[in-house]
């Protein structure tokens, strides 16, 4: 379902999928977090795709290449060339 309304663009949907997760005692894994971030690039809210790669790590869920895609390329489609490339040197730091 998260999938679906990212592609849309419909964030509040999203975000409502990722409450009832919550709700229902469930965590997102990697690829819930995965389809968030693309879905709030989609949504021009970068600020929350950095978040959300940040609550990855606290919650032991390891950000992989296809986590650092998206943020990079929502940062490259809001005019966030700096962070972009700032991300893109960790994921190369990091080995991905």
């Amino acid at each position: 379902m998260m999938n679906i309304y990212g592609e849309q663009g419909s964030i509040d949907e999203v975000a409502g999928v990722l409450t009832e997760l919550r709700e229902c005692g469930l965590r997102p894994d990697l690829c819930s977090y995965n389809t968030l971030i693309k879905a709030y690039g989609i949504a021009g809210t970068v600020e929350d795709c950095v978040c959300l790669v940040k609550e990855m790590r606290q919650n032991g869920i390891e950000p992989d290449k296809i986590t650092y895609t998206n943020l990079i390329t929502a940062l490259q489609q809001n005019d966030k060339y700096l962070e972009a490339v700032k991300w893109s040197l960790w994921m190369k730091q990091r080995g991905l």
